[in-house]
């Protein structure tokens, strides 16, 4: 019985290509229907003729979701391939789903000869990984695919920078952008934020722009995923509607979120500190967690444990509550022993579980000192005490 769903295609060699052959030719004889047409192609094997015919045979059995990419590609190699049929695979009515990785699209056309200009409805989702392609490529690309809802860009070669325009068509239906390794324009974020209606979905990784420096990503009801990796600069992240959030950064950026939300329903945070550390910036982790108002999953990195002043630090200042987490991982490279560390650390958050990751001798100064708080708590007679030492119950360092 063949699979009718999906199956993929990995050629490397000749006996690959005449294998292949019979499988679609199976396909076309049989009409059967193909969900998914995945293509992994060598660079070394001449198979754009294949691909040609597999691509009608799909198209002629109402393909939905098709990947292309290679195995072994590079700038090198990229230049003496054949321009990748990117407008037989559009032609596709019933295509949903296109996924182009390591492919070269400064070569390739969108719209056959004598035709001014096509539009491809049927598209919803595109995926751009590792691509070479120009900024007019990336404009013509989209503008010609106004449907599209799920747009992932990521590790593209040749653009100069991403800017609003380039997203003028698809941004009244886009519901999901997905941009990693690349430039983007100064105030595209907010002006994409604030114009794209239904935007629900909106990754960030590693992003270049002068902009960050005064990033703010603002206000749309509708955003409720957001993930932010490596973007230096974020100032405020104010998304009063976010059900989900994962955020890998150096500094801490400040959360608003309406006052009526409920919990994350997935949260999870990674900080990277450069430098010493100070009262003030684990004020601002406590204020984070606080208005994440949710339990999650914290990972802190920590290049050493310096002495943390608290001569005049009321653990009951402020107008919130020490904030409750699931796990708190903490990555300790130096070995310096310092009681203060620790309790500012427990000062932020109260985990319910705590994994300590450094060298067994800061492991072994950790728990003593938790230890110690623990005792001190147990042997005073006051009626109520400090709510970071009432949480000291237990601490795993793997």
């Amino acid at each position: 019985m063949v699979d009718t769903s999906q199956f993929g295609i990995s050629v490397n060699d000749f006996k690959c290509i005449k294998r292949m052959d019979a499988i679609i030719e199976r396909y076309r004889n049989g009409k059967i229907p193909i969900e998914k047409l995945s293509f992994s192609v060598s660079t070394k094997v001449e198979v754009f003729p294949w691909i040609d015919k597999w691509l009608g045979i799909a198209i002629q059995n109402y393909v939905k979701d098709l990947e292309f990419g290679y195995m072994d590609s590079g700038y090198s190699t990229l230049l003496y391939l054949d321009p990748l049929p990117v407008f037989t695979m559009l032609t596709a009515k019933s295509l949903r789903k296109l996924v182009l990785k390591d492919c070269d699209l400064t070569k390739a056309t969108l719209w056959s000869s004598g035709s001014v200009a096509t539009y491809y409805d049927s598209l919803r989702e595109l995926s751009l990984l590792g691509v070479r392609l120009n900024d007019n490529m990336l404009q013509t690309l989209l503008a010609t695919c106004p449907m599209i809802v799920h747009f992932t860009i990521k590790h593209c070669v040749g653009l100069s920078k991403i800017e609003l325009r380039n997203l003028q068509m698809i941004k009244m239906n886009l519901k999901s952008l997905k941009l990693s390794c690349v430039k983007i324009s100064d105030g595209f974020i907010e002006h994409l934020t604030s114009r794209c209606e239904f935007l629900e979905c909106l990754m960030l990784d590693n992003i270049v722009s002068k902009g960050l420096k005064r990033f703010k990503v603002c206000g749309r009801q509708s955003l409720k995923k957001l993930v932010i990796r490596g973007c230096n600069g974020i100032a405020m992240i104010d998304a009063p509607n976010l059900e989900s959030l994962e955020y890998v950064g150096h500094q801490v950026p400040v959360l608003k979120t309406a006052k009526t939300f409920g919990p994350l329903k997935n949260s999870r945070i990674e900080l990277y500190r450069v430098g010493n550390l100070n009262a003030l910036w684990f004020c601002k982790l406590r204020k984070f967690l606080f208005n994440s108002n949710s339990l999650l999953h914290i990972t802190l990195h920590f290049p050493k444990c310096n002495k943390i002043d608290m001569q005049n630090w009321d653990p009951y200042r402020g107008l919130f509550d020490i904030p409750q987490i699931d796990v708190l991982n903490v990555h300790l490279t130096g070995s310096v022993k310092c009681q203060t560390f620790v309790d500012a650390l427990l000062w932020s958050c109260h985990p319910g579980r705590r994994n300590l990751f450094s060298t067994v001798q800061m492991i072994t100064c950790f728990n003593i000192h938790l230890m110690r708080m623990r005792s001190s708590t147990h042997s005073t007679s006051r009626g109520s005490c400090e709510p970071w030492q009432c949480q000291i119950k237990r601490c795993s360092s793997p």
